[in-house]
């Protein structure tokens, strides 16, 4: 109940949700929750009724409307949406508007706490007003009040929010979720033999699991394999805990992990690191953006259009004036900035900009600290390593950042910086210098510089450098991976890194043609070893047919020419099956050559994957593959079978994960680093919106694999599937959780009993719109047209009223066994005679 101001008291929730069956023409009426503003008289004599009855026979259904009580001026407590995303409960006063429709008084302050950009409405002089009217002050906003529910939704245009606060999310909505222990595991076994190498069976088993507890969550990763002569190896890539530091964005990790590569090459660490978390940001201020300014005479209108395409829009007073909360799209591009002064007078200015990976947004941080042991994979040195690094965007388009790493025999120290030079690109420069006692073989104490350069640029010509750097180093510089590889005598040393070249281009051309080219080179000094890979594509379609040319070389020395590949794919769709096509390949590998024919598609709702095709290698060797997949909701099995004149190979594979919670255990296909728990108590086979696969077992759980960390993520039920004799409050949920959280939700579903009753008096239908009561009084249902009436109750034997009238012979009483009723697609239907 609450009070408005007028001192009455009044339902916050209006109960009336009669349902009203529609015999004679099969269609299904539900009268929801009405609002009386006023006194409302309806003519009963409008309501059609049967030879014999009067006309008047419905008057006490349209009379239950108009007893029903609104919501009148004053304040309440509601739930407030904006732009359908929650931002919370607050106390709201409401005015009588038009039509007797409540307005909600709004303040400047209020809209700005929800990132409305006040000073960029057009009439800044309204926002004086204790009570504003939205629609004036913002163009094209509205606001709809629900009173029934206790809801204000507003909507207001996405142009006119702060920029600085998409993607934000109040840290106090942040979820730790519950406490948990998961499991993902990937086992495969094949069994094969060739004619020259024998047999080759092998078992492998990756496990990726972690307990969550509190704030805390632990992680590990572990693999194993068994080989054809039994040998057995077990490895661990990382075992760490892990929790999150929301007052410094940042993620504090104990344990094995690989440390921040931002400055210096990742390196995996036994020990303890602290790492800024970008995702806590906002979405506007996670990436690089440029700031324009500029001089308005005038209070004047400031549109920023990308493309052609306006992407921001405020008004700024008369003065310099500085735009900081864009988000752009792409690395680069040119933006036109509009001005419009007060009295029609229009400036126009253009203004590129380039960004890059190491870019960051003004006043914006990222930094990394670190210390602990070297964790390698076989018998290297573990010398202990500090470590510290810090990015920060400093304004004019620029970012400066640094490091220093040191150990028991290396030290070395990082300075760079990056700039948008706009239509010239984005470029990134930074040294580094080193010292390394390597110790060993008369090497002693070795010291070196490292230059780097990088470089971005989108052009006019849909041509996209999305990535070009060049390193070069002298001859004695180390880093830290290489020192410890160099002093521990390892085998897969190669020497000191000379130089190191990398690039990535994109090439669009025409509509529906496409070229890229990534390639790297490095080289070492006194060796003739050069380690190069690239990868070239060529990609069209025409008339529903896809050809795809491309080239390539793995990482190979220059003596290691062998692995350069050539080929051709053509593919296009089939007419059968789903997602059905078919593939002609040709390769070019060294000195062989090879055609493969293969077909691919998928069944039963994209659950089963097959694909079976053949192979010739030189007009010699012809082999046959089949495999085979199919993903159920506990997890994903598979099966392949290749088999040629010189070779067999049978493999077999599964995946999925397992989750323990207070309330059991549960099985799904797979579960991501942040992941979610539902339950719809009691319901099983429902499916998640936007989450092909995912379905509630019998107990009513299912896992969503993947959700965004730090953001609000919706998870709706897949209600089309429910049948008539389930009931939700609620179908959707709105969770956010923390990076690496299990978060849980509870859908409200009850089961009911739907029963069509078609009922009779004095053999005559029941009069359209009487009113169907329980035992307790209670208005279950009103009479439809044919005497047919629909009920939601429980599955009892039970008495029910009838009454269309106040007089004994207007009112009768009848028996029903919803058991024993005839059940027809979840509905059960009985005649009925009421006495």
């Amino acid at each position: 109940m609450i009070r408005s101001s007028g001192g009455r008291r009044v339902r916050a929730r209006l109960r009336l949700a009669h349902y009203v069956f529609v015999g004679s023409s099969g269609v299904l009426i539900e009268a929801g929750q009405v609002l009386a503003q006023t006194q409302a008289v309806f003519m009963p004599g409008f309501m059609h009724q049967g030879p014999g009855q009067l006309a008047d026979a419905g008057h006490l259904a349209l009379q239950s409307l108009t007893h029903e009580q609104g919501l009148g001026p004053g304040r309440y407590n509601v739930q407030i949406r904006l732009n359908q995303q929650y931002v919370g409960v607050h106390d709201i006063a409401f005015i009588q508007g038009d039509a007797g429709s409540l307005i909600p008084c709004l303040t400047s302050a209020l809209l700005d706490q929800f990132g409305v950009n006040i000073a960029g409405v057009a009439e800044p002089e309204l926002l004086k007003n204790e009570c504003l009217d939205l629609t004036r002050v913002i163009p094209g906003a509205h606001a709809e009040f629900d009173a029934g529910q206790l809801e204000l939704a507003l909507s207001v245009p996405q142009i006119a929010m702060r920029r600085n606060v998409i993607g934000y999310v109040d840290p106090q909505r942040w979820d730790y979720g519950i406490n948990a222990a998961f499991l993902n595991y990937q086992v495969s076994a094949q069994q094969g033999d060739s004619r020259y190498g024998g047999n080759n069976d092998s078992q492998d088993l990756l496990l990726n699991g972690g307990v969550n507890l509190g704030p805390w969550r632990l992680r590990t990763n572990q693999s194993g394999r068994q080989g054809s002569e039994g040998e057995r190896s077990w490895t661990r890539a990382y075992t760490y805990a892990q929790r999150d530091l929301p007052g410094m964005n940042a993620n504090l990790t104990v344990g094995e992990a690989f440390n921040g590569g931002d400055v210096f090459k990742s390196v995996a660490l036994k020990g303890v690191m602290l790492n800024s978390d970008s995702g806590m940001l906002p979405d506007v201020l996670q990436n690089y953006s440029p700031i324009v300014r500029g001089v308005a005479f005038s209070r004047a209108r400031v549109e920023v259009r990308q493309s052609g395409f306006p992407i921001y829009s405020t008004y700024v007073s008369a003065g310099p004036f500085e735009i900081d909360d864009l988000n752009t799209g792409g690395g680069s591009g040119e933006l036109e900035i509009i001005i419009t002064e007060a009295d029609g007078q229009v400036r126009r200015f253009s203004q590129p900009y380039a960004s890059l990976g190491n870019l960051l947004r003004e006043n914006t941080w990222k930094y990394n600290v670190a210390i602990g042991r070297y964790n390698a994979t076989n018998s290297l040195d573990d010398p202990l390593l500090w470590q510290g690094t810090l990015a920060a965007g400093v304004g004019a388009g620029m970012t400066l950042y640094g490091g220093l790493q040191a150990s028991d025999y290396y030290q070395a120290t990082n300075l760079g910086a990056a700039k948008d030079l706009g239509a010239i690109g984005a470029f990134a420069l930074d040294v580094t210098r080193s010292s390394a006692d390597i110790d060993v073989q008369n090497a002693g104490t070795v010291q070196g510089m490292s230059y780097a350069i990088k470089y971005g640029k989108t052009f006019d010509s849909r041509t996209s450098l999305r990535f070009a750097g060049y390193r070069y180093s002298t001859e004695g510089y180390r880093d830290f991976d290489e020192a410890v590889r160099e002093r521990s005598l390892d085998s897969t040393y190669r020497g000191s890194r000379r130089s190191r070249l990398e690039a990535s281009v994109y090439q669009g051309v025409g509509q529906q043609s496409s070229l890229t080219l990534t390639l790297s080179q490095e080289d070492f000094w006194r060796t003739n070893d050069q380690l190069r890979q690239y990868q070239f594509n060529f990609n069209t379609r025409h008339q529903g047919i896809n050809y795809s040319l491309y080239a390539g070389q793995s990482l190979r020395t220059r003596q290691q020419s062998s692995d350069r590949q050539v080929g051709l794919s053509i593919s296009f769709p089939l007419d059968f099956g789903h997602n059905s096509s078919a593939s002609l390949d040709m390769q070019k590998t060294g000195s062989t050559f090879s055609q493969r024919a293969s077909v691919t598609g998928s069944m039963d709702e994209n659950r089963l994957g097959y694909r079976a095709g053949i192979v010739n290698e030189d007009g010699q060797q012809q082999s046959a593959e089949l495999s085979m997949s199919y993903q159920t909701t506990v997890g994903n099995v598979g099966a392949g079978l290749n088999y040629g004149n010189a070779y067999r190979n049978l493999s077999l594979n599964a995946a999925g994960a397992i989750l323990l919670h207070d309330d059991g255990v549960q099985f799904g296909p797979y579960l991501g680093e942040t992941a979610g728990l539902i339950e719809v108590p009691g319901v099983k086979d429902i499916g998640v919106v936007s989450t092909p696969g995912v379905r509630t077992n019998e107990r009513g759980y299912a896992l969503v694999p993947y959700l965004r960390p730090y953001r609000i993520n919706q998870i709706e039920l897949n209600t089309d599937e429910l049948g008539p004799e389930i009931e939700l409050d609620n179908g959707t949920a709105q969770v956010v959780p923390r990076r690496g959280a299990l978060v849980k939700h509870s859908f409200a579903a009850r089961t009911v009993t739907r029963v069509v009753i078609t009922g009779s008096y004095k053999g005559q239908p029941l009069p359209f719109g009487a009113q169907v009561k329980d035992a307790q009084g209670e208005v279950i249902a009103v009479v439809g047209q044919g005497g047919q009436a629909l009920l939601s109750t429980h599955e009892n034997p039970q008495t029910l009223s009838v009454a269309w009238g106040e007089h004994a012979g207007q009112q009768c009483s009848m028996s029903i066994d919803p058991k024993g009723m005839k059940l027809s697609q979840g509905y059960r239907l009985h005649p009925s005679i009421c006495q």
